[in-house]
C-alpha cells in the first residue's frame, strides 16, 4: 500500500478528533449501509442546538489518500470563516470504515451520509453545501446530480473528467493505479445532470496528478449548462497549487468564504422535499462516544446500491480480495 508522507501506513487504524483541531461540540457517528457494511462520520455541530439548525451543513468528501481525521484542519478553517456545521464521512474501506472501496459501494456510503443528515433533528432542514477534493469531487458531483433539491451549493478542488480519461496523465506510476480501469466516476457527464445548484471550482494550475484542463472543462460544461446569467458557477484558480497543497495557497478559504457569503447565506432556506430522511426520529446526541449506529433502510439508497453495482464494468464481486486502486495509489 502506498501513501504520500502526509498519510503514513496506520491511516486505516488511527483517526483523529475534531476536538484535537478546536471543534469540540461533535458525534462520533457510525451508520449502517443498506449492504450492511458499517461506516464512520463526524457531525461537526456548532457550540449550542440553536446554532447548529441554523447554520448551514458542509458535507466534505476527501481525496483518495488517508481518512477524514487527515482533512479536521482543513475542515476547521471553513467551519471558522463560513459559521457551519460540517459531516465528514471516512468511505468504506477508509479509515475505521469496514468494507471494501468501490464506485458503487462509495456512491451508497454518501446517500447513507445524506439521510442520516436529511434525518438528524439538528441538520433535517439546513441548507446543505456538497464539498469534494479529487476523488471526493466525483463523488460530490454525483450525490448533488441525483438529489439536486437537497443541496444549496457544491464546492469541488482538482476533481477528474473521469478515470479513463486521467490515467494516461499518471503513466508514470501506472503500477499503482492498474485497477482504476474498473472505475469510472464519469463527471464529465454527471455534472451536465445539475442544473440550478451554484459551484465554486478551486483549480491547482501546477496539479501534477489531475490535468488542470479536467477542471477547466468541467467548469466550461457547468457554465453552459446553467446559463450562467448570475453568477452561479465561479472559478478560483491557483497558480502555485498542486495536487494536495492547493487548499495551502493564499487566498484559498478567503475564496470559499467570500463565495458562501454570496451564494450560500443569501440563498433562499431550504424546503424539505420529502425524498429523504426516513430514519426514525431520534434525539441529538449528548456525548461523543462511538457508540451511535444509525440503520439506514431508505429504498432510494438501496436502489441506488443494486443498480449502480450491476451496471459497472468490472465492479468488485462480495468474494474479489484484491483492494481496490484507490487504497494503492497516491492523491
Amino acid at each position: 500500500m502506498v501513501y504520500p508522507a502526509a498519510f503514513p501506513a496506520h491511516s486505516r487504524d488511527r483517526v483523529s478528533l475534531p476536538s484535537q483541531f478546536g471543534m469540540p461540540h461533535f458525534d462520533d457517528i457510525r451508520l449502517e449501509t443498506p449492504d450492511k457494511v458499517v461506516i464512520r462520520g463526524y457531525l461537526i455541530k456548532r457550540a449550542t442546538d440553536e446554532e447548529t439548525r441554523h447554520a448551514p451543513t458542509l458535507i466534505y468528501f476527501h481525496a483518495n489518500a488517508g481518512n477524514m481525521g487527515h482533512r479536521l484542519p482543513i475542515a476547521k478553517l471553513v467551519y471558522d470563516k463560513t459559521g457551519c456545521n460540517v459531516f465528514m464521512l471516512s468511505y468504506r474501506g477508509y479509515g475505521l470504515s469496514e468494507g471494501r472501496p468501490s464506485e458503487a459501494g462509495m456512491r451508497t456510503d454518501a446517500l447513507t451520509a445524506l439521510e442520516f443528515i436529511r434525518s438528524h433533528p439538528l441538520t433535517a432542514t439546513t441548507k446543505l453545501v456538497a464539498y469534494g477534493q479529487s476523488l471526493g469531487g466525483a463523488v460530490a458531483i454525483d450525490i448533488v446530480s441525483g438529489h439536486e433539491a437537497e443541496f444549496s451549493g457544491l464546492i469541488l478542488e482538482n476533481t477528474f473528467l473521469s478515470i479513463p480519461k486521467m490515467i494516461p496523465s499518471v503513466l508514470p506510476i501506472l503500477k499503482y493505479v492498474t485497477f482504476l480501469s474498473s472505475e469510472q466516476w464519469n463527471s464529465e457527464q454527471t455534472i451536465q445532470q445539475i442544473e440550478n445548484v451554484p459551484i465554486l471550482f478551486l483549480s491547482g494550475l501546477q496539479d501534477e496528478l489531475v490535468p488542470p484542463p479536467h477542471m477547466r472543462h468541467l467548469f466550461e460544461l457547468a457554465a453552459r449548462n446553467q446559463d450562467d446569467k448570475n453568477k452561479r458557477i465561479v472559478w478560483k484558480e491557483f497558480t502555485q497549487g498542486t495536487h494536495n497543497d492547493t487548499c495551502l495557497q493564499p487566498t484559498y478559504f478567503d475564496s470559499v468564504a467570500a463565495w458562501w457569503k454570496e451564494a450560500i447565506d443569501k440563498a433562499d432556506p431550504y424546503v424539505p422535499t420529502g425524498r429523504l430522511g426516513a430514519l426514525e426520529a431520534r434525539d441529538s446526541v449528548e456525548k461523543s462516544d462511538g457508540e451511535n449506529i444509525y440503520r439506514v433502510e431508505s429504498a432510494s439508497v438501496g436502489r441506488s446500491l443494486s443498480d449502480t453495482e450491476k451496471d459497472l464494468p468490472g465492479a468488485l464481486s462480495d468474494t474479489d480480495d484484491e483492494p481496490t486502486p484507490m487504497q494503492k495509489k497516491n492523491d
